[in-house]
This record gives structure tokens, C-alpha cells and sequence, in this order.
């Protein structure tokens, strides 16, 4: 069970800089449950600070992970890359419905930018499940969490980067040209204008919309 949204007073145990503009902020869970694909909304100065992102690790972690992009005129993100371990930092969570439907359905999860962290708090949360992923980023460099993904289906797409071994265009491209089982389920988290895409080429496919799932980021 998720339980209810409840404001904590937490504390910031690492941040680390894994790409150019990408960050992993890692804090004290305090003992919150919640569902894989959940979300926790950080707290800013002021209520109009405040901003929801999707937990990256697993309901069994001891610590709550949070991906995020560095939005250098965003309010938020330069706040976050200052904070260092030690620091207080309040989140009030659970919230949201991007969570696993049926487990055993073969699951496709189409990705943008850090629109990946539900999927990695899906296979850390459930090893095992019939799970492919096709995440989608600009530069190699913003892969984030490749590893945790080898033993499942893994398909990078690059729009802006050549000869690095993996597709090369955007995550729509390759859907376009490739099929799944009929009865998959489709999760889609990151930018709005590829879930709209993505809707209309499995609507043009036959797919039903109780089969596609979505959670949209404005920015990844």
C-alpha cells in the first residue's frame, strides 16, 4: 500500500553529477510506503517553488533516489544542485497512478530523458518481469541507468549523437518500424509531444487505451 500524502522532514545524503545537466539526488526515506511509480513533491521556499518528481529506486530501498535535469532557469533544479549531504530538505509523498497494472503482461516502457525513473523503480521493485525499454535521449552521455537494464530488453535511442552503436533518431522512429505482443502493456513517461506521438502510432496500430499508460514531464 502507498498510503496518503504526508509532508516529511527529511535530509539529503548524496547528490551525484552522472552526465552534463543530469543529477541523482539520493534522500532519507523516513520510513515512507509507496508503489513503485510513485512520485514525492519536493518543497521549495514558497508553495509556488515546490515540484513533483518520480522516485528512482525501489519499493524496498532504504533511501528515496530522485533523477533530474538542471533547468538552469528553472526554481527548482539550481536549488537542488547546491544541496550536499547533511542538508534538510522536506518532501511530502505519495502521490500519483503511473504504477504496474498487471505483472505478468509483457510491459513496454518508452522513455524521454528522465522520464526512466518509474522504470527503474519497476525492475528494481519486480526483478523478473517481461519488460523492454526504449529510452530516448539527445547525447549517450544521458543514459541514465543503463546497467540496471541488461537483463531485460534495452533499445537506446539517439537523436542528436552518430555512431555510438545505438539507434539512431527518436524513440517514436523506432517505434514506427517495430512490433509487440499484442496483448503488452505500453507506460510512457517523459515529454508531451512524444506521448501524443506515441498514442497515435499504437491508436493507428489497434492498440486498446486500456493498455497505454502515461505520465507526462514538460521538461527532460
Amino acid at each position: 500500500m502507498s498510503g496518503n500524502p504526508i509532508r516529511y522532514q527529511s535530509k539529503v545524503l548524496e547528490l551525484k553529477q552522472i552526465s552534463a545537466s543530469g543529477y541523482e539526488l539520493i534522500i532519507e526515506r523516513c520510513d515512507m510506503p509507496f508503489m513503485a511509480g510513485k512520485e514525492i513533491m519536493l518543497h521549495g521556499d514558497q508553495p509556488t517553488d515546490d515540484r513533483q518528481y518520480s522516485i528512482a529506486s525501489s519499493e524496498q530501498s532504504e533511501h528515496i533516489h530522485v533523477l533530474f535535469r538542471l533547468i538552469e532557469e528553472g526554481v527548482m533544479t539550481p536549488k537542488l544542485v547546491a544541496k550536499k549531504a547533511g542538508d534538510p530538505i522536506e518532501f511530502t509523498g505519495p502521490f500519483g497512478s503511473f504504477v504496474l497494472r498487471d505483472f505478468l503482461t509483457p510491459i513496454v516502457f518508452i522513455a524521454t530523458g528522465t522520464g526512466i525513473a518509474p522504470a527503474v523503480s519497476f525492475v528494481d521493485t519486480h526483478p523478473g518481469l517481461d519488460f523492454t525499454l526504449l529510452h530516448g535521449v539527445r547525447m549517450a552521455e544521458d543514459l541514465f541507468y543503463k546497467d540496471r537494464f541488461t537483463d531485460y530488453g534495452y533499445v537506446p535511442c539517439l537523436s542528436k549523437e552518430k555512431d555510438t552503436g545505438c539507434f539512431e533518431g527518436r524513440v517514436t522512429d523506432y517505434l514506427k518500424d517495430t512490433s509487440f505482443p499484442e496483448e503488452a502493456h505500453y507506460y510512457l513517461c517523459g515529454a508531451n509531444d512524444m506521448i501524443l506521438e506515441v498514442r497515435r502510432i499504437l491508436k493507428d496500430r489497434g492498440v486498446n487505451d486500456n493498455a497505454i499508460f502515461s505520465e507526462a514531464y514538460y521538461f527532460w
